[in-house]
């Protein structure tokens, strides 16, 4: 009787029940040093996840959410770009896996496809200028069906600023890395890592820490076709007067309609928004958030106190993972894909659960 209703049980959860699971561990308990992972869903429906170990890159990946296929090496780069938000990013189409990592050595993005998983070509580097992407810090978004976009911290003019180059076939081809923003008192923050999404309309989304007439306050702009981007907008309406670099710097979702939801730090209190002037304040001792949607309900991760916090839409924040830190999210359909770092039996490693 009791075996009849684990096996019951488990056929729920691998089923999609809404029956909830604890975070699985992505890698075996015998691989060690895996940090900074992130997550992409493909229309498929498969979980693709990309992390960084010492000088390496790895992928796993996993039809349900629960188990994972071993982590496959995809490159190993002198001095990769690893931890406080850096370290390798993953987008996917249902038939071309891309993965992008920094080397802090050559100071170039790095690239590798693969339609399988399995097999890893890699590409000449992707920023234009040798050495100027050596700060480490990037964000890659894809649509599903082949446009990608990237955006990375650059240092060719100098001083930092931010520059991005696009794909329509999932990374095989790019069009020329440009210029998205340049900030006229200098650089922009030099240490916090961007972001980039895509809306439902096509849309491509960014978000970064700018540096202002002394404010170190969070801007976003658009784009529809890579060319043209629009006037840049700061978040909220509070500012953040700082001569120095927080190292955090929010996240960036749409929803279904089109609307954006940025999440971002500004002194020790996490905000929202969603019509970017206003602010909505998520928690106070906080950092490092990150945001998807579920269908319609927003879904805000961020740490505090030593634990990664949840909030669905506006209901009372809880306690998600004890010990979490550095969440990516990634959502589809009826679901959403995290992942993060956390302690298990007396190490640090990586875990992935799944929202519903």
């Amino acid at each position: 009787m009791f075996r009849a209703l684990r096996v019951l049980l488990a056929s729920l959860l691998l089923s999609g029940s809404a029956l909830s699971a604890a975070p699985v561990e992505l890698v075996p308990a015998d691989f060690t040093g895996a940090i900074q992972p992130q997550v992409a869903i493909s229309p498929d429906g498969l979980i693709h996840v990309v992390f960084g170990q010492g000088a390496a890159v790895f992928y796993t990946r996993s039809t349900d959410g629960r188990l994972f296929t071993p982590p496959t090496k995809v490159g190993t780069l002198e001095k990769l770009a690893l931890g406080m938000r850096r370290g390798p990013r993953v987008t996917a189409t249902n038939g071309l896996v891309l993965i992008t990592a920094l080397s802090h050595a050559d100071g170039n993005i790095h690239a590798w496809t693969s339609p399988d998983g399995a097999r890893w070509q890699e590409q000449p580097a992707l920023n234009t200028v040798a050495q100027s992407a050596r700060e480490g810090l990037q964000a890659l978004a894809g649509d599903g069906q082949g446009r990608v976009a990237l955006t990375w911290l650059d240092l060719r003019r100098g001083q930092m600023s931010l520059w991005g180059r696009f794909s329509k076939d999932g990374g095989l081809t790019w069009a020329d890395d440009c210029l998205i923003y340049a900030s006229p008192d200098g650089p922009i923050c030099q240490c916090c890592a961007p972001s980039a999404a895509f809306a439902p309309d096509g849309r491509m989304g960014f978000l970064w820490r700018n540096s202002l007439a002394g404010a170190r306050d969070l801007y976003l702009c658009e784009t529809k076709d890579g060319l043209k981007f629009s006037e840049p907008r700061k978040l909220g309406q509070g500012t953040w007067i700082l001569n120095a670099c927080p190292m955090d710097g929010g996240a960036l979702a749409y929803d279904q309609a089109g609307g954006s939801l940025p999440v971002w730090k500004r002194i020790r209190t996490v905000y929202s928004s969603e019509n970017i002037a206003t602010e909505r304040k998520v928690a106070d001792t906080a950092a490092q958030p990150v945001a998807a949607f579920l269908g319609k309900t927003p879904l805000i991760l961020w740490e505090s106190n030593g634990a990664l916090m949840l909030q669905r839409g506006v209901a009372t924040p809880q306690v998600y993972a004890p010990g979490g830190q550095y969440a990516a999210i990634a959502s589809h359909r009826d679901h959403a894909a995290v992942v993060f770092e956390g302690p298990s039996r007396g190490r640090k490693t990586i875990f992935c659960d799944i929202l519903r």
